[in-house]
Order: structure tokens, then sequence, then C-alpha cells
């Protein structure tokens, strides 16, 4: 049975009163005042390194990262280990595949996994970032400023800021101008569901998307644009003519664009029927 990370991540927020975000961003000290010294070393063949013995441990993060952003992702990947995992072993290694701050893939240990969940939720709790997610009107910038605040990437915040959006939202990841992965909120998968759309993963970005014109040139100026919902839906009951709302913001050092689409008007055709 899975544990919960983010029960536990809640659990030791609240043990460690932990009220303001200012607190989050002491992750060296919140270590320490968990028994865990945070050192830096050439980790081969791993991105972090936690080793445990007597109910105190040593967290090793990989001198290969540079991005301080991946640093604390996977320092709270490691916290996660300690705080639900510590009777498993005494040294739990960490590749880069195992502390994913996107979308989780099936090839993920289930330890891995719930360490991921830990680190999203102890690093973007819901007390404090769910009332950010509702204040204003969709956008990747916003959601770029909440990653600037938090000291959270932007692939990280944008996950954690659909799941408390009550908009209907989704994230879509692409890479080398082909859908890598999306991740969609409650009311956008209700959407979906109702008109029997969905996104084309693995499919080439198409030409009328803002995404395809930043893959094209990652200085276009635009980071939002209105484009026709089968630019990005395929199959499904919405009206010819209906339009959604694209943010996108590329990452060029990845060679890769990440999305926001807002369904921000109705789109359904209700001339449309499907047989039963």
């Amino acid at each position: 049975m899975m544990a919960d990370g983010s029960k536990f991540a809640d659990r030791l927020l609240n043990l460690l009163n932990i009220t303001t975000r200012a607190d989050l961003l002491l992750l060296d000290e919140i270590c320490w005042a968990r028994r865990l010294l945070i050192k830096d070393a050439n980790l081969d063949g791993a991105e972090a390194r936690l080793v445990i013995a007597k109910g105190q441990g040593i967290i090793t993060v990989s001198t290969a990262i540079h991005d301080h952003r991946r640093r604390r992702f996977s320092i709270s990947h490691e916290l996660g280990h300690f705080e639900m995992h510590r009777g498993v072993g005494g040294v739990i290694g960490c590749t880069t595949d195992d502390i994913r701050q996107e979308r989780e893939t099936q090839t993920v240990q289930t330890l891995e996994r719930e360490a991921n969940e830990f680190a999203s939720a102890f690093l973007l709790p819901e007390r404090f970032i769910a009332p950010l997610c509702k204040s204003r009107m969709p956008s990747l910038d916003h959601v770029a400023e909440i990653a600037e605040s938090f000291s959270t990437s932007l692939i990280a915040t944008a996950l954690r800021y659909i799941k408390f959006c009550d908009e209907p939202v989704a994230i879509v990841f692409s890479k080398s101008q082909h859908i890598q992965w999306f991740q969609e909120s409650v009311e956008f998968n209700e959407i979906r569901d109702d008109l029997g759309f969905f996104f084309d993963v693995h499919a080439r970005i198409d030409v009328e998307c803002l995404a395809h014109k930043l893959f094209q040139d990652p200085a276009f100026p635009s980071r939002s644009k209105k484009v026709p919902a089968s630019a990005w839906f395929i199959n499904g009951k919405f009206k010819n003519d209906a339009t959604i709302q694209e943010f996108s913001i590329p990452m060029p050092n990845y060679n890769s664009v990440l999305t926001l689409i807002w369904i921000d008007d109705v789109i359904d055709d209700d001339e449309i029927e499907y047989d039963d």
C-alpha cells in the first residue's frame, strides 16, 4: 500500500510550525531540525543520496545540479524518504529519473513516487498555494510568479497549480515539437469527458498553436493567444469555430515548451449527437 506523501508533508509542516512561505525557504535548517545534515559531493549515477543511521541521516546532493530549484526539490525528495521510508534501508540513492518534478510515469518505483509527492506537497503546501491558484485568472505568468515566490520549478508549480485551480485548465509539455504529456484540472477533465475530445500525445504540435511558433523562435514576443480548439483537441463534439486560451513559455535549453490551456468560453456544439 502506497504512503500518502501529501499527508506526511502536511504532518511535518504542522510539526515544524511552518506558518509562512518564507519558512519554506529555510530548507537546510528544516532538515537540520529533523536530524539531517546536507552536503554536496560528486555522485556517480545518482542525483541525491540519503544515508540513515540511528534515527538521523545525511543527504548528499550531486554537485552536477546547478539549478537551485532542482536542488531544493532533490533535498525535499530525500527528506520525504527519511520521513516515510527510514525503515527500508540504510542507504537510498536516487537518480534523475527517480526525482521527477513533472508528471509521474509508470516506470517510477512506488517509494520514489511517494517521495516526489512529498516533495511537491512540502515545497508547495496546499495551505499556501491553494488561495493563490484562485486569486487571479489563469495564466502561466501567474504560475511563474508563484514559482518565483516559492523558489520552485515552473513545471512542479504548474502541476500543483492545476490541482487547486477551479477553472478548466490543463498543462501540456511538448518536446522537439511533439506533445509528451498533459495533466488537467478536475473541471477540465469533466468538460473533456462530456465532449469526448482528447490530446493526441506524441503527435506533432499544430502550426496554429502558439507553442509551434515558440519552437520556431523562442524569442517570439507573445506568450498568450486565442487559438482554435481543434489545434489542440482531436475528436469530440466542440464547435468548429470554438477557441481556447493558450499560454506557452519556451524552455530552449531542453528544446521544450510548457503550455497552459484554459477553456475560457463555451465550446460544446449542441447540434452534434453521438449514437448510443
